[in-house]
C-alpha cells in the first residue's frame, strides 16, 4: 500500500523525482523514483533527511518553538521537501527545479494523511 500512495504522490507533482517512506532509524520503507537514479543513493540521501530532522526537532525543543512538521532543502538544481509523519516515521520528497513549491506541499500533505492512516 506504501509504494502505491508513494506513487500517486510522485504522478500528481510535477517536477517530482523520488519519493521515500522511512522510519525512525532512517531506514527506507518504501521508495519510488521515475528516474534511472540509484537506489542506494536515494536511501542514503532519505537517511541523511532523518538525521536533520532530529537535530531540528532537538533545536525546537530547545527553543520551544514546538515540534517541526516540514522542512526544505535547496540544492542547484534539486530539492529536498521532508516531512515528519509519527513515531519518527517521516516523508522525503527529492524534486527538480520545474517543482511547484505550493503545489508540492498539498500533495505531500494528502500524501501524508494516507500514509498516517495506514501505519
Amino acid at each position: 500500500m506504501f509504494r502505491l500512495i508513494l506513487h500517486e504522490l510522485l504522478a500528481t507533482t510535477s517536477g517530482a523525482i523520488a519519493a521515500l517512506f522511512l522510519d525512525y532509524e532512517g531506514e527506507t520503507v518504501e521508495l519510488v523514483c521515475d528516474r534511472d537514479l540509484d537506489d542506494h543513493t536515494l536511501r542514503i540521501l532519505g537517511a541523511y533527511q532523518g538525521i536533520f530532522l532530529t537535530r531540528l526537532r532537538e533545536l525546537c525543543a530547545h527553543l520551544e518553538a514546538g515540534a517541526p512538521q516540514r522542512y526544505k532543502i535547496d540544492f542547484a538544481e534539486h530539492s529536498v521537501l521532508s516531512s515528519d509523519l509519527k513515531d519518527g516515521y517521516y516523508l522525503v520528497l527529492l524534486a527538480d527545479a520545474t517543482l511547484n513549491e505550493g503545489v508540492a506541499w498539498r500533495k505531500i500533505e494528502k500524501c501524508r494523511e494516507r500514509l498516517l492512516a495506514e501505519i
